[in-house]
């Protein structure tokens, strides 16, 4: 595969593809403009990159394995090589403990106290945790809504009692719960 250019650590190839690229890479495959690449060297450079770029996006927060297989599916054209390299990555991360989704489903509903269990849920399944990690999850964790939602009334306590009912809808907590909890304090 020939080398376009190489310019601001991307790496331009005949076929459109683009490649991002850091110093160490760069030097381990001796990359420069108008030069060639070959298959086993394109694969190697796909996966060093991933995995290089998958470090840095690990350093800033958590990932789902799903969502850091998005972010690299609109980066990289998509064909079998990339796929390949790309599941050796997410395998290699996994591994290494650096990219687990069970921690992570545990640790959004940890952070996630003034949500219900509904409302987690569906945002927990957008970023592409199973709902079987998620019941894991739930069984472990201890949380009583309806104190959550007696903790939460403060912020609509001088709205109707339907813009009451509404707030704890959106945010995720079964109707009974909302109904028992408004029932209390009348």
């Amino acid at each position: 595969m020939k080398i376009l250019k190489f310019q601001k650590n991307k790496v331009y190839l005949e076929n459109d593809e683009v490649i991002d690229i850091n110093r160490d890479i760069k030097a381990k495959y001796r990359i420069k403009t108008d030069g060639e690449i070959s298959p086993e060297e394109y694969r190697d450079i796909i996966y060093d990159s991933a995995l290089s770029k998958s470090y840095f996006l690990l350093s800033k927060r958590d990932y789902t394995v799903r969502e850091l297989l998005q972010k690299f599916r609109m980066k990289y054209k998509r064909n079998s090589v990339v796929e390949s390299q790309l599941q050796k990555v997410i395998s290699k991360l996994s591994e290494l403990g650096y990219l687990d989704d069970y921690s992570y489903a545990e640790s959004y509903i940890n952070s996630k106290k003034n949500l219900g269990r509904k409302r987690i849920e569906y945002e927990l399944h957008l970023k592409g945790i199973d709902s079987s990690i998620i019941d894991i999850v739930y069984g472990e964790v201890k949380q009583d809504e309806k104190k959550m939602i007696s903790d939460l009334l403060y912020k609509v306590k001088n709205k109707e009692k339907e813009k009451q009912v509404a707030y704890f809808m959106r945010r995720g907590f079964k109707l009974g719960d909302i109904l028992d909890v408004l029932k209390g304090l009348d």
